[in-house]
């Protein structure tokens, strides 16, 4: 089976001005009838020093508005990328989701949001006093 590219999305969620606990989750994009190809996004803020957390969840997840601590079990997290760094990337120069910043490297991997999936964010060093907003563009894959 294959797809064809849909529609464009564009979404902007993430942990808001205040910050944010250690292991609060906050949404940033939700896939919706079709799987969505993300195929680039970016992020800026953060506390200076600390890690955060890009991951898919399930549909059935509780909340997207900080008030489910990721703990593990089966919540269904399948983590993207865990070494965004807060601190480092402003509005003006903003880091690119696809970037390890303590290893220097950028690993590009379009990544597949399944259908009613969403993506979060969440601190995972320590807590969050800083904003960390996430953008993501994506495309609808479908059926030709």
């Amino acid at each position: 089976m294959y797809y064809c590219y849909g529609q464009i999305r564009s979404q902007k969620g993430g942990i808001p001005t205040g910050g944010a606990d250690q292991n609060q989750a906050y949404g940033v994009f939700t896939a919706g009838e079709h799987p969505v190809e993300i195929v680039g996004g970016t992020f800026r803020s953060g506390d200076a020093g600390e890690f955060y957390c890009l991951a898919i969840v399930p549909p059935s997840f509780p909340s997207l508005d900080g008030n489910v601590t990721i703990a593990g079990g089966n919540q269904g997290v399948i983590v993207l990328n865990q070494t965004l760094v807060g601190g480092v990337f402003t509005a003006n120069a903003p880091g690119s989701i696809y970037v390890d910043v303590p290893t220097k490297s950028y690993v590009h991997s379009n990544w597949i949001i399944p259908p009613y999936h969403h993506v979060v964010v969440w601190p995972i060093t320590a807590n969050s006093a800083a904003d960390f907003p996430v953008y993501l563009l994506g495309m609808d894959l479908v059926k030709p």
